[in-house]
Parts: structure tokens; sequence; C-alpha cells
């Protein structure tokens, strides 16, 4: 099957993995980056600081609003290539860009064209214009692969119907066991916790673990918005965003803690996989959604409240065997039910076939 795969493939983690994990299921795949089209080209408009900012800010003005010379070239591009190689299916990856129009014009080529959203374009944390171009789009999609359930009503609600749950996944060669004791004791700690801040009282849950005085580790962006910014860098010291080390930071702890994001309404995240995969002991927030990926006081815990939090922790730090167990489980069970990206790409490729069957007849 031929797929061409449109999307942003800065980060390795999302339209990237894609793209490997169809290649490793011998698939001809061509990507289509978005993100090209926005970096700094040389003598665009000039050098010197000043015509630079103006540049720059044409870009971000474009990438922002969806609208200019950029994107205009983005989408005749995109229809170039269609021409070109003529794909069994378009998978478009948090795709906001390409024009209605254009979609139509693939559609009328016999092309399937699947579309998936990680993020919550429902979220009143954006503004309206910044998903209106994908609102748009959603009718000339042949499916929509939503992040989480809540999305798939509101999918509905605009008069999709053909949408299912795609959910997030880990990447075996990016997340996975490493002996801690091989690494060093840079990260090495009783508690972490590696994710944004919200202002959902998830730094009063930490500022509780300090207070007791456990070996802390805290990674991550926009911390610096919470009240205890101060606290915390004087008692952690800098808040750093991890890269390369995130794999090592979750195997050199004891218990990883999950926060789930209000804002995007999430009741899993993507950490709910990449913990497990490192045989390391998962301490989330409860959700029924969660909790039935990984069963409670057996492949993972959970906490209702910060009463419940920090006896949790206390009690599993004091009992190595059960804590080590639970962990160990959680691994089965995140190997027994497929989370991982290849088997994502599995999901799509039977929606595909499923939509041919029909077709066919």
């Amino acid at each position: 099957m031929k797929i061409l795969i449109v999307g942003d493939f800065y980060w390795e983690i999302y339209a990237q993995s894609f793209y490997k994990a169809f290649r490793d299921k011998k698939h001809d795949v061509i990507k289509f980056d978005t993100n090209v089209y926005f970096k700094s080209i040389p003598n665009l408009v000039g050098t010197g600081k000043k015509k630079r900012e103006v540049k720059d800010f044409g870009y971000l003005f474009q990438c922002k609003y969806n609208i200019g010379p950029i994107i205009f070239k983005m989408n005749l591009d995109l229809k170039r290539i269609i021409r070109k190689e003529n794909p069994d299916l378009v998978f478009l990856y948090r795709d906001r860009f390409t024009r209605p129009s254009v979609l139509k014009n693939i559609k009328s080529k016999k092309i399937k064209i699947f579309t998936y959203n990680n993020d919550n374009p429902f979220s009143l944390d954006y503004k309206k214009y910044f998903w209106k171009n994908y609102f748009k789009s959603l009718s000339y999609c042949d499916h929509v692969f939503a992040y989480r359930y809540s999305n798939l009503e509101d999918y509905r609600r605009r008069g999709i119907n053909n949408s299912s749950i795609l959910r997030s996944y880990y990447i075996k060669e990016q997340n996975n066991f490493v002996d801690p004791s091989t690494v060093g004791s840079q990260y090495q700690s009783d508690v972490s916790f590696i994710g944004h801040f919200e202002n959902d009282n998830r730094d009063e849950f930490l500022k509780e673990l300090i207070m007791k005085d456990y070996t802390i580790k805290l990674f991550g962006s926009g911390w610096e918005k919470s009240k205890y910014y101060d606290f915390f860098i004087k008692r952690l010291g800098e808040i750093k965003h991890l890269k390369e080390d995130y794999n090592i930071a979750i195997n050199s702890t004891k218990i990883a803690l999950v926060f789930l994001s209000k804002l995007n309404k999430d009741t899993y995240t993507r950490r709910c996989f990449e913990i497990p995969a490192t045989k390391t002991f998962m301490l989330a927030e409860y959700t029924a959604d969660l909790s039935s990926m990984f069963k409670e006081g057996e492949e993972a815990e959970y906490f209702r409240d910060i009463t419940e939090f920090t006896r949790k922790i206390e009690y599993y730090l004091e009992n190595d065997k059960e804590r080590e167990s639970i962990a160990q489980n959680g691994y089965k069970r995140l190997i027994s039910d497929g989370h991982e990206v290849s088997d994502r790409v599995d999901e799509i490729i039977n929606v595909y076939k499923d939509l041919i069957n029909k077709k066919e007849g």
C-alpha cells in the first residue's frame, strides 16, 4: 500500500513515528512535511536583524492564522505530489493547513483520506481561528481518528459519524527498560514527575511530597507559572525539559507520577504507556478509562485526592516487592494489549481494509 503522510515531522514521536512504523511493515510511505515551510530561508527578505525580525513575524503570522503565500505554496505542492505519487491513502497527522479544496481534489481521485488529531481541537484553550480550516476539512475525510473518547461525541455533534479512537502509544526504540544501576545517579529518585505545569493543583500534590523529604525529581515546562516555583527551585534546583535522557529518567525512579490535562479533558496520556514500557511503577490520577487498561492495585496504582496520593506513595516506597510486582504486571499488560506505535499502525491499516472491503462488497 502506498501512503502519503501529511504533518509536522520535526518531533520523532508524532508523524515521524508513524512514517517509520508503516515503513517497517513494508508499505511504500511518502512524507509531506509541513514544518519545512516555516523554516528560515536565507535572502527571503534580505539580511540584517530588523529584516530578519520582519521575516520571522511573517512566518509566525501565516503559521498562526493559516493564511498567506506559504500556505498557498504548501497546498500547491501537496496537489503536485498527489498527482505524481497517486497514493492509496493520505494520512493527515494533526494537519490544519491542507485546504478543503485540495482534499476535495484528492477525494475525486478515489484516494482514501484519514485524519488524526492527538491534540484536542475542541478545547476552549484555543482561539476559534486555530482549528477553523481543520473543521472545514473533516467532511472530506473517509475516517476521523480521535485521541480521546470525549472527542467522539464532539465530532458527532458536528455531523462527523465516521470516527473512532486511536490512542497514543509508546515507541519501543525510545521507551524501554534500562537497568538504572548502569546509568549513574543523576536521575535516581523516590518519586518523579515529567510533564508540564497546569493550574489544576498538581503543584500542591508535589509540594506535599517535597515537604515529606522524599527524593523528588521534577521535569517539564511552564513551572514558572506555579505559585510554588521559587520553593521548587530552592528545594529541587532547576526544572529542566528532558530530551535524550527522558527514558533514563523514568527508569531511574521508583514511582513515576501521571497527572492528566484538564484543559484537554484527558482520561489517559502518552506517559501511561511510556512508563509501563520501562517496567516502572505508575501512580496516576484515577479515571475509569485508564483503570480499564491497567487494573488498579495489580498493574498500576491510582489516586483520587491528595490523601490517597500521599498514602499510596508512602506505602509503596516501604513495600519494594509489591511495587516491583505491580510494575512487572503493568509491563505484561502493555505488551499483551498492544500499545506500541506499530500496533496503532495496524489499527489504521485495518480501518483502511474495512473501507475497501465494504466498497467491494
